[in-house]
């Protein structure tokens, strides 16, 4: 994948990452992005690491079980970003978060999502990164052993920085909110800046849609419609009510990925189409050069659980910005 002229211009010293539960691959992307080299992914999804070496070939990759890893193995790099499994926290997921001993006793990579946040403390011991990166729902706080889990990181001479990040403040046309938590080898602190949002309509392709003729799930919320020719999101979820795709970023795009639809009322009826992958693609940040792999249903899960693009480089940059003792004065940089 070529590397951007605004990427090959900057300055800072280089620096290198490697990406845990790396998914198709929008973290590594907005690292990319953000000037530094990934130099390992790892995933036990093996369609996702497909996505991500077609994407990042010059990346080396891992089909692995992320809690049973000879970290050893793994190359050192200065940066560590790692998005352990949300399925457990998410309210999404409708369950309720099991005993740490339960946890820890499931057999399969899948069924230990993803090999847990403990992977981070691992891997953290044997490289030392000089900045750790972990995304998660922010139910992640939640998590009965969360005060542990940062307490374990802190004992590995690390400081700890807790934000609530909405990626649609960050210029990604999708209300997203995640936690990050940063861990440096000294205080950090992040301007968050306010940035105008991006609508659905810049990410829609112009496609026919269907007439409504009979009555579906997203049929009460279209006839709340009172502009008519003008599109509006509707969404396969209780409780959502329609608005104008020119004014609003779409809400949070998910691994089921069926409840994003465009409706309009017009005079000959009112007509509605489902979101394609690629413009769920786009809502997550990803450029339309960055191909998906498998079928759609495989796409669209892969899509739902990544990182959007943006968010990554956003903080990609400020940390790099704060390694390298930078003394570039902007919103949104590291203190």
């Amino acid at each position: 994948m070529a590397i951007d002229e605004e990427v090959m211009a900057r300055s800072f010293v280089h620096h290198t990452a490697t990406d845990l539960f790396a998914g198709a691959g929008g973290s590594s992307e907005g690292l990319r992005q953000a000037g530094i080299t990934v130099k390992i992914a790892a995933n036990h999804s093996v369609r996702a690491v497909a996505t991500h070496q077609r994407n990042h070939p010059k990346t080396e990759h891992r089909i692995a079980d992320l809690s049973e890893t000879d970290w050893t193995t793994f190359p050192s790099t200065t940066i560590a970003w790692a998005s352990p499994s949300c399925v457990w926290h998410a309210r999404a997921g409708g369950r309720r978060p099991l005993p740490a001993d339960v946890e820890k006793a499931r057999a399969s990579a899948g069924a230990i999502d993803r090999a847990t946040a403990f992977a981070v403390i691992a891997a953290s011991e044997v490289h030392q990164y000089k900045a750790v990166i972990v995304e998660n729902v922010p139910e992640f706080q939640g998590w009965v052993l969360y005060p542990q889990w940062l307490a374990m990181m802190n004992a590995l001479g690390y400081h700890h920085q807790e934000y609530i990040i909405n990626a649609a403040a960050l210029g990604t046309p999708q209300h997203r909110k995640r936690i990050f938590i940063i861990f440096t080898q000294r205080p950090l602190t992040l301007d968050l800046p306010t940035m105008p949002a991006v609508t659905a309509s810049t990410i829609l392709e112009d496609l026919p849609m269907k007439r409504m003729d009979r009555h579906l799930y997203i049929t009460p919320q279209v006839h709340q419609i009172t502009e008519r020719d003008t599109p509006h999101l509707v969404m396969m979820r209780r409780n959502a009510q329609p608005r104008r795709a020119d004014l609003h970023p779409v809400a949070t795009v998910t691994a089921g990925g069926v409840h994003h639809y465009l409706a309009e009322r017009t005079g000959t009826g009112d007509w509605y189409r489902r979101f394609t992958p690629r413009e769920l693609a786009r809502a997550q940040g990803f450029p339309d050069c960055y191909e998906i792999t498998g079928t759609q249903a495989e796409q669209v899960r892969q899509i739902g659980n990544a990182v959007p693009v943006q968010v990554a480089r956003w903080i990609g940059e400020r940390v790099v910005e704060s390694l390298d003792g930078s003394n570039v004065s902007r919103a949104g940089s590291l203190a």
